[in-house]
């Protein structure tokens, strides 16, 4: 005679089934959950964060005409050569009022001018100079970011020495 606290080899399988379905199930409706949770708030702190896509990339405001197409394939910015450019920089140290004291290399004894007067050539098209105003237009109400090392504080620095030049 059996007992009734025994299970049959079947019983038996089909509760450990039950139990590993339970058990791998109740971790699954609070991942969905969760998940679904952080996927809005990415999205909604996306969105607060940055302008709409049509804001952004408006290009009928755009003070910048693009390029053809034919022209843009062609140019390979990180290709190229330096040329002589006799108009000379945008800037000086002298000119720059946010380039520190300490890098301001004639104030140290630098004589030679010479590295201000090259511009980069990209082979296949010509890389405009640098507007001021045009980028202001362009950024104006976005936030930008530099992070890095003393590269990206030389760019920032660069950058500020070239947005001071307008008013």
């Amino acid at each position: 005679m059996k007992s009734s606290s025994s299970f049959s080899r079947g019983q038996l399988q089909h509760y450990i089934k039950k139990e590993r379905f339970f058990k791998l199930g109740r971790p699954a409706p609070l991942l969905v959950c969760l998940t679904t949770l952080f996927s809005f708030y990415i999205v909604y702190i996306l969105r607060t964060i940055n302008p709409t896509i049509n804001q952004v990339y408006d290009q009928s405001k755009s003070p910048i005409q693009p390029q053809d197409d034919s022209r843009r394939e062609n140019c390979d910015l990180f290709k190229g050569h330096w040329v002589p450019d006799m108009r000379g920089s945008l800037y000086t140290n002298f000119s720059c009022p946010t380039i520190p004291y300490l890098r301001n290399c004639f104030k140290y004894g630098r004589e030679d001018t010479d590295f201000l007067h090259w511009r980069w050539k990209p082979d296949g098209c010509e890389l405009p100079r640098f507007d001021a105003k045009a980028f202001l237009k362009i950024v104006q109400g976005k936030t930008m970011a530099f992070i890095g090392d003393s590269l990206a504080r030389n760019q920032i620095e660069s950058l500020l020495c070239l947005l001071s030049q307008v008013s």
